[in-house]
């Protein structure tokens, strides 16, 4: 039988299978050695293994992220909250440009809006001229749930980004129960307190199966490459090859269709200035090894 990992405790596996059917597997022999079956991996099961289901074999995945190691997303929504903690962009174009590297389709939320509509809305227009559709949301007021939904792309969507966001939140809305535990926000940091100890994919009424990631401030680069940056900015791409120099790497050399695209305001100065951060915090990394 065929069925989707949704959660891994302490070695035994949910999955949903065939006709929303939910068994517990164990992973032996062969396949347990050589194969970390992940949250979201497509797999085979037998249920005639004497007093245990057992996972045969996991299908090849599509995309796969490495914190949390999950697999097979088809949507990545990035949840990130206007104030109560305070919206970080960097941390944020970060979260974009690693679901881009991971070939997993971005979807921004900026949410608790109420506390800041037209700061919301300015950068709900920053990502959207970068070719990136975000939605601005409210759970206390319900602004924008609908469109939420309305834009999933399922059937597994993870919710991603730091703790205090709102993720929790607008997971349990669209479980319409209290699912996930909502964590606050620290008076002494103004960051959230992490709430979310492991990857869960859980089904809705209308079938699409939601998983909240464990929330983090910093996300880790050391599997992207440095030749691959600014490729993961969406709208540097139609000036990618137009530079003069063919190994150029959009930072002080002369005639870059980069950084004349930020002169003339084609480019939003602050994401290009988040591409050489993000440069120089991969070349860091790597200094290291």
């Amino acid at each position: 039988m065929k069925g989707i990992i949704l959660k891994n405790q302490n070695g035994y596996f949910s999955i949903l299978g065939e006709e929303k059917h939910l068994t517990l597997c164990r992973s032996r022999g062969k396949l347990k050695r050589k194969t970390d079956i992940l949250v979201g991996d497509e797999v085979e099961y037998e249920t005639d293994k004497g007093s245990e289901a057992v996972i045969t074999k996991v299908y090849p995945r599509k995309n796969q992220l490495h914190r949390p190691p999950v697999a097979n997303i088809d949507q990545l929504v990035l949840v990130s909250a206007i104030k109560t903690p305070d919206l970080n962009i960097y941390l944020l174009d970060k979260m974009v440009a690693l679901a881009e590297d991971a070939d997993i389709e971005p979807l921004l939320v900026i949410n608790k809006c109420d506390l800041a509509e037209e700061e919301a809305r300015q950068v709900k227009s920053y990502y959207e001229k970068a070719g990136y559709p975000c939605i601005v949301t409210s759970v206390e007021t319900g602004e924008g749930l609908e469109e939420l939904e309305a834009a999933f792309r399922g059937p597994i969507i993870s919710f991603s980004g730091p703790s205090g966001a709102g993720k929790s939140s607008l997971l349990n809305h669209f479980l319409q129960r209290s699912h996930f535990i909502s964590g606050a926000v620290s008076k002494q940091t103004g960051r959230g307190r992490t709430t979310t100890r492991h990857a869960e994919l859980v089904q809705t009424e209308k079938g699409y199966l939601l998983m909240d990631t464990p929330g983090y401030t910093l996300l880790d680069m050391e599997n992207v490459s440095l030749e691959n940056v600014a490729y993961l900015f969406r709208e540097f791409r139609p000036y990618l090859g137009q530079c003069r120099f063919h190994n150029c790497q959009h930072d002080k050399e002369p005639d870059c269709a980069i950084r004349q695209a930020v002169e003339v305001g084609n480019i939003e100065k602050r994401r290009y200035e988040s591409y050489l951060e993000m440069r120089e915090e991969i070349k860091n990394i790597h200094n290291k090894w």
